[in-house]
Formats: C-alpha cells, structure tokens, sequence
C-alpha cells in the first residue's frame, strides 16, 4: 500500500515496514475485510501464513488483470504444468 496510508484499524497485531509500504498483520480476521481495508487506501493483502486457504492467497486479480495473466500463464507454460494452482484456482 501506499506508504502515505494511515494505520489500518484492524484487530489484531501490526508491524510497519519500508517507511509504511509493506505492513504485516496478525490477526484473526476473515481475509475478504482485511483485503477490503488495504483496498481501500490503495493497496492488497497477501496471506503469508494460515491454516485456513479458501480465501486464496493472493488478493484475487481484475477481470482485466485476471485476462493477462491467464494468456502469459499459457504462452509461457501451455501445458500448465509449472506449478498448476500454486498463485490461483485453474492456472
């Protein structure tokens, strides 16, 4: 997120990095709100460590990004096989 972001009011533990642009949070909230509240102030959420994947690890993409990806996935890798699931569902 922006450095210039102000603190998150989420609960739980925060530590503030790289002059404010990488924030790490511990906490037990659902990943969709804390996604919600980087979103908000310009930024993403990444899930670094949790028992509980279903929300997906990474922030998931714009339709437009989702594209882009999905075509570089298969012009580098056309038989999915690097890796297949590891960022997002299907690729």
């Amino acid at each position: 997120m922006p450095a210039t972001a102000p603190p998150l009011a989420l609960a739980g533990e925060q530590l503030i990095e790289w002059g404010g642009a990488q924030r790490w949070l511990c906490s037990t909230l659902p990943a969709a709100q804390v996604r919600d509240a980087a979103a908000r102030v310009g930024g993403h959420a990444t899930l670094f460590r949790a028992a509980d994947k279903s929300a997906g690890v990474f922030t998931p993409l714009k339709p437009p990004l989702d594209r882009i990806h999905r075509e570089l996935k298969k012009a580098f890798d056309p038989h999915g096989i690097f890796n297949p699931g590891r960022m997002y569902p299907g690729l």
